[in-house]
């Protein structure tokens, strides 16, 4: 063998080696990207399902909370498609089918629950409907809603955008009420009414609310009507008497306090009226 021939097959050896090195990294940075997408997809996943949860929380109809959920099962519809050897997708899927069988049960009541403790909590809340309303906007960008579908919808979260801060001061005040202290729960009550009075929500349930919280204002009632808020666990009692009670006289309740302010048991953060659009 001359020592051309011996350059020439080294060389060619060597190219050999490169491509093959070449190709042997590249299936290992498709493997680590696609093992990184999917990755992302099921923490978007586990994300999706606990913003189901908040939203089945926090409105009346379950439909929406159906629509997020159908989402979910295409996600891993297409994980699966991509790497069909995942035993979790499987598992995945069957949870996401038996969620949507549950939602799809009438027979299972709504159970709602706007009554947060604190303004991390609203917050919270009320990113989770943002975010609900950003997921069905993109669902009728794909076509899978129709336009007015989706205005219903979005009618729906904003609904509850706007009773997650209002019911919990109502909360706050019958707390306050179930004390004695009706300095402190009127003003929790007032400002639940200052909250529906700037908002331009076109659900008649608004102005029924302003009324009701006027005549618990007024000690003509003691709570709001359970279609309006169905959270009656923090209401105060009314059993013992038969009929509202007797109006702490405000003399004597001044008397017990420095000032109105000073025993207000207010939420942590800024009072102001807060948009509920989402």
């Amino acid at each position: 063998m001359t020592a051309s021939t011996s350059l020439i097959l080294f060389a060619a050896l060597a190219i050999i080696s490169l491509l093959a090195v070449s190709w042997v990294d590249g299936r290992e940075k498709r493997r680590k990207a696609l093992s990184k997408k999917l990755k992302g997809l099921r923490q978007h996943i586990s994300s999706t399902e606990e913003l189901i949860l908040e939203v089945d929380q926090m409105v009346e109809s379950r439909a929406i909370a159906k629509l997020i959920n159908d989402e979910i099962i295409e996600m891993i519809l297409a994980m699966k498609n991509v790497n069909p050897e995942a035993g979790y997708l499987e598992a995945s899927h069957q949870t996401a089918i038996s969620r949507a069988e549950a939602l799809n049960d009438e027979s299972i009541a709504v159970a709602l629950d706007r009554l947060k403790d604190s303004d991390a909590q609203i917050a919270r809340s009320k990113k989770t409907l943002e975010e609900a309303a950003g997921i069905l906007r993109r669902q009728q960008v794909s076509g899978k809603l129709s336009f007015e579908e989706m205005n219903a919808f979005l009618s729906e979260l904003s609904w509850g955008h706007l009773m997650v801060e209002v019911i919990t001061l109502v909360g706050q005040g019958h707390k306050a009420q179930r004390r004695q202290d009706v300095l402190s729960s009127h003003a929790f009550y007032k400002k639940a009414q200052q909250l529906l009075m700037h908002s331009a929500h076109p659900d008649k349930r608004r102005h029924r609310f302003i009324k009701e919280l006027s005549e618990m204002l007024a000690n003509k009632r003691l709570t709001i009507s359970e279609d309006i808020m169905p959270e009656t666990h923090l209401n105060p009692e009314t059993t013992r008497q038969g009929s509202s009670p007797a109006p702490q006289n405000p003399r004597e309740q001044a008397a017990s306090t420095d000032t109105a302010g000073s025993d207000l048991e207010v939420i942590p953060g800024k009072t102001e009226h807060r948009s509920s659009r989402v």
